[in-house]
């Protein structure tokens, strides 16, 4: 039996079925990192992305609008973006998440969760998450001072390729076994939210017995709202800005933070 001879009118087919498939994301990034950078045409593919549910294609088309990138800034969609994003486990989604609610854009801040988000996306890998879940450790931003923790962090955070470095932050040689340990189990994606909580609560309790809770006089007078409200809004704006804290937020006092390594 003689083959079939392939007509002309069948090279199209075939070469349309070994074709790659076209990533929308690909593109866009390829786009947006271009030099120089052609952010309108790649705002189409990441939306062409985010429209195919591609989590790292919500985030990309969030940080667009947000930083107002090849389309006019909308915080506030941005917001909604991320938080879809870290729906769908992007760690660069979850990272923009705790910045947008750590400084208050596109929203109410909202420190604790902000915290959160940055533990989500440091336990993905992600280098400046982690950079700026040490800064906030480091700070006592959206949680207790824990800095061998964040030393720990910064480390872990080097170790991914972060490029930033913390001011000011120094690693005592007796402090040096214990950060290189807390960094091994950070490095652990099943452990690194358990290990923050479970030292957040072990120094919770070492406040709670150290300093007992004091009745206010009949004296005393409070901070208005606004001022309080006003000075967590610039410690939680500086937080999300990594690289900034060192000496800024950096109070003089002793490293804080469990030392015991029995969890």
């Amino acid at each position: 039996m003689k083959a079939k001879p392939r007509g002309p009118a069948s090279l199209p087919a075939a070469a349309a079925l070994t074709a790659p498939p076209v990533n929308p994301l690909q593109h866009g990034l390829a786009l947006f990192h271009a030099t120089p950078p052609d952010y309108e045409r790649a705002v189409g593919w990441f939306r062409a992305a985010a429209e195919a549910g591609d989590g790292e294609g919500l985030a990309m088309l969030g940080l667009c609008l947000l930083e107002g990138l090849g389309a006019p800034a909308d915080p506030v969609q941005a917001r909604e973006l991320f938080r879809k994003a870290a729906s769908r486990r992007s760690a660069l989604g979850r990272f923009q998440l705790g910045r947008v609610l750590m400084t208050g854009r596109g929203g109410p801040a909202d420190e604790a969760a902000g915290l959160t988000a940055y533990v989500a996306a440091a336990s993905m890998g992600h280098p400046e998450a982690t950079f700026n879940l040490a800064n906030c450790l480091f700070a006592g931003v959206g949680c207790l001072p824990d800095r061998l923790a964040a030393k720990a962090l910064y480390l872990r955070a080097r170790n991914l390729g972060c490029t930033l470095r913390p001011q000011g932050v120094l690693v005592r040689r007796r402090e040096l076994k214990i950060v290189r340990v807390l960094a091994e189990r950070f490095a652990d994606p099943n452990r690194l939210f358990f290990l923050v909580q479970e030292r957040q609560q072990e120094l919770a309790l070492v406040h709670a017995v150290a300093q007992p809770a004091r009745q206010p006089g009949p004296s005393s007078t409070a901070k208005p709202r606004r001022l309080r409200h006003a000075g967590r809004m610039a410690v939680g704006v500086v937080a999300a800005m990594a690289g900034t804290l060192g000496q800024l937020l950096r109070p003089p006092s002793r490293d804080a933070g469990p030392t015991t390594l029995n969890f």
